[in-house]
């Protein structure tokens, strides 16, 4: 009789944990961005378990001149609510579109370089679920919601020097810089780390090591460790601007906030963050170089780690 209680017992936590919502899920697709590899990784909210982050990190392609871009990319992410079956688009976004990882700007450049802004390829790439890579075989075929507890990919890159002011033409481009980056989603959100090892000596004029593309639907106050409250309110101006390394950023409308928190290593205790207050975003971003552009010289390492946490509070 004993045995049998506990048969049941084992049955009945078992169905119940196989009916509970797991701490992410992963959709993969063959041809989900242009006709190339896409993935969307929703993770759970920990206080909110109903609610998910889908961050959505594609292949991106352009080997034009001008753009010269091959890498994958975290470029959005949307709030969802899990029904048991399916993600329910909430209308809301985590992360609105553009750059959300790092790029630096060269003096005198045309542009920034890395990300978003291109002059970057890709020499390779593995994605991992629950630190298991997945292979070539299981990523011939799309996926739908499939459960672990944390996704992660790392890439290895080529940072291509970017055309400077007054170039009229363009040969084939120097590698000025290796980049390595591994980004890992879980608990409410997700962590970047970067690694810059400059190739070429060089003069930065920017060094955005962390950035987050954080969406309006977040922000309406955002504050620093130090500094006061501002109303996010779309004017275009820098609100916080102070030397912290933490950032709070929030929506009492929406009942969501995200926590950024970054740290280099280098300039660490002088480095300015700032969220850029525009009409599409609450663009937070850090920046390593200082008032003076820096002199980067060939074997020297930038490196960063950034993680954003997200919540919800129910109030929707």
């Amino acid at each position: 009789m004993a045995q049998i209680i506990l048969i049941l017992l084992l049955a009945f936590n078992f169905a119940s944990e196989e009916k509970s919502n797991k701490a992410c899920y992963i959709t993969y697709e063959t041809k989900g961005f242009e006709g190339r590899k896409k993935f969307t990784v929703y993770v759970q909210d920990t206080g909110n378990t109903a609610y998910y982050y889908g961050f959505e990190i594609a292949h991106e392609l352009d080997t034009s001149a001008l753009v010269n871009t091959d890498q994958f990319r975290l470029q959005r992410a949307n709030i969802y609510r899990f029904n048991g079956v399916a993600m329910e688009a909430t209308g809301l976004k985590a992360l609105a579109n553009g750059e959300s990882e790092c790029v630096y700007r060269s003096k005198d450049a045309i542009d920034f370089t890395g990300g978003w802004h291109g002059d970057e390829k890709l020499v390779d790439v593995a994605f991992y679920m629950d630190e298991k890579l997945l292979s070539g075989e299981e990523l011939s075929s799309s996926f739908n919601l499939r459960p672990c507890r944390e996704f992660s990919y790392r890439q290895t890159s080529k940072m291509f020097r970017t055309a400077r002011e007054g170039e009229t033409s363009k040969l084939k481009p120097a590698i000025e810089a290796r980049h390595v980056k591994r980004s890992v989603f879980r608990n409410s959100g997700y962590e970047s780390q970067n690694k810059i090892s400059w190739e070429l000596n060089g003069t930065i004029a920017i060094g955005y090591m962390s950035i987050s593309c954080i969406a309006t639907d977040i922000g309406e106050f955002c504050q620093s460790d130090t500094s006061e409250v501002y109303t996010l309110d779309r004017s275009g101006d820098r609100k916080i601007n102070d030397m912290g390394n933490t950032a709070y950023v929030w929506n009492k409308s929406n009942g969501t906030s995200v926590v950024v928190g970054s740290e280099f290593n280098i300039n660490n205790d002088v480095a300015i963050q700032f969220i850029w207050d525009v009409t599409n975003y609450s663009k937070y971003y850090r920046n390593l170089v200082n008032d003076t552009p820096m002199e980067v010289k060939a074997g020297e390492t930038w490196s960063s780690d950034t993680q954003l946490k997200f919540k919800m509070d129910g109030s929707m």
